[in-house]
């Protein structure tokens, strides 16, 4: 069987099919593929194993002859790159150390502190200066294994993404202005670490700073408003840079005070006024049936006692110990595998705009159990079943609470401080 017999663009759009599909590991496994180190194909914003892919359009091309395995051809320039050229494809070869035999671009070498222009930036990162301006704040060059991340802290001219700084960390927020955010594309490859991360922050028109190069050490879905002002699901990452851009970056700002204040505008101090008659309470016109109350009580109980359940088996899969409950009072309690503290965790169920009430219900508790049936060394955890929003978190975490967020089939540290407390609780229920 010779790769030159792959003849069919549309037997190598089907695997491509077929890849977003089943994701990259389950294709992969499928095909009996490792993962690949240096080439890929390059098709609509996306990476994919170009090996694997040949291998299995040859397959869909001939069916008879069956795919093509690891074994029957060799990758590089001379055949799968070659190949997927002459069907059309662009490929993205990952930049090696030290000389460059290929041809590969090399990666651009920045210093950190110093401002660019988008001339400049164009020429090293090989694309037209004017796309920083249009391409959005994260930007994908595969020919130089890179994502060029564009942050304003403080908010840009057109939307706030809300970025901010934690000591060192850049908290950064995905792409996608309107509507929900999603996990794909240049979200996905900065959840993953696929490219060199390079981050800037604007430094005038037609100018960025760069900040240095980072990792994405943590990410998090959390709430936030789009362009329009609706509420939307938003994904949070915790970047960590490298050791030269901590020594040169922003100075590290304290971890728990706030970063801006201009979400507190509408809360405006005034003097106590004695004389002012409170406004009269105003009953709804259409009050809630008393069986539409009951059931959506009923369904709360429910929801909360199946959010208890998962929390159970993932505490006792992970290897925690004393998993109990204190009925009328605390949800659940557990000692860590690690050092035996203890964990007092309270779930809410969130449900349209009861964030803030619950989260004010869940600090009061957890500091009431802690008091009157816990130790003073007792860890505090909030457990949901829908991300609260970044500044919730944020000001619970500076109440000493963790935030755990559990969307149905797995739970997910929202924060640094429950990945800390609670730790890899990664098993799915």
């Amino acid at each position: 069987m010779a790769i030159q017999d792959l003849t069919s663009r549309d037997a190598v759009l089907a695997a491509i099919a077929e890849f977003r599909e089943l994701g990259r590991d389950a294709f992969l496994l499928k095909y009996g593929y490792l993962r690949a180190r240096r080439y890929f194909l390059s098709f609509d914003g996306e990476l994919f194993d170009s090996k694997a892919i040949v291998g299995a359009a040859f397959g869909i091309q001939h069916p008879g002859r069956g795919p093509l395995t690891h074994s029957d051809f060799s990758g590089g320039d001379a055949t799968v790159r070659a190949r997927l050229e002459a069907l059309g494809f662009t490929m993205s070869v990952k930049p090696i150390e030290g000389p460059d035999p290929d041809g590969s671009k090399e990666q651009p070498r920045l210093e950190v502190g110093r401002v660019y222009s988008w001339d400049e930036l164009g020429e090293l990162f090989h694309c037209r200066p004017a796309y920083f301006g249009s391409a959005g704040g994260m930007i994908s060059r595969p020919m130089v294994w890179a994502l060029i991340l564009i942050t304003h802290i403080g908010g840009g001219k057109s939307f706030d993404y809300d970025d901010h700084r934690e000591g060192n960390d850049l908290i950064y927020t995905g792409r996608g202005q309107t509507g929900d955010q999603r996990m794909e594309a240049q979200n996905s490859y900065l959840a993953r670490n696929q490219f060199t991360n390079f981050v800037f922050e604007g430094a005038g028109t037609y100018r960025l700073r760069f900040l240095g190069l980072a990792q994405c050490a943590q990410h998090w879905w959390s709430t936030g408003p789009d362009i329009t002002g609706a509420t939307r699901r938003i994904i949070r990452f915790r970047l960590k840079f490298d050791v030269a851009a901590e020594a040169k970056g922003p100075e590290p700002v304290d971890v728990v005070a706030p970063t801006r204040t201009r979400r507190r505008a509408s809360f405006t101090p005034r003097p106590f006024d004695e004389t002012r008659v409170p406004a009269p309470f105003v009953q709804g016109d259409d009050p809630e049936p008393l069986e539409e109350t009951l059931a959506r009580k009923e369904k709360a109980a429910m929801d909360h006692h199946r959010l208890l359940a998962a929390l159970n088996r993932a505490l006792g899969a992970a290897g925690w110990s004393i998993i109990e409950e204190m009925p009328g009072a605390v949800d659940l309690w557990a000692r860590r595998p690690a050092d035996t503290r203890r964990v007092i965790f309270e779930a809410k169920t969130l449900i349209g705009k009861n964030e803030v009430h619950q989260t004010r219900s869940a600090l009061s508790q957890l500091l009431e159990y802690r008091h009157f049936h816990g130790e003073p060394d007792d860890l505090l955890c909030l457990v949901t079943n829908a991300p609260v929003s970044d500044a919730r978190e944020r000001f619970l975490r500076s109440q000493g609470v963790a935030v755990l967020t559990y969307d149905g089939a797995a739970f997910e540290a929202a924060g640094p401080l429950a990945l800390e407390m609670v730790g890899p609780l990664s098993q799915r229920t």
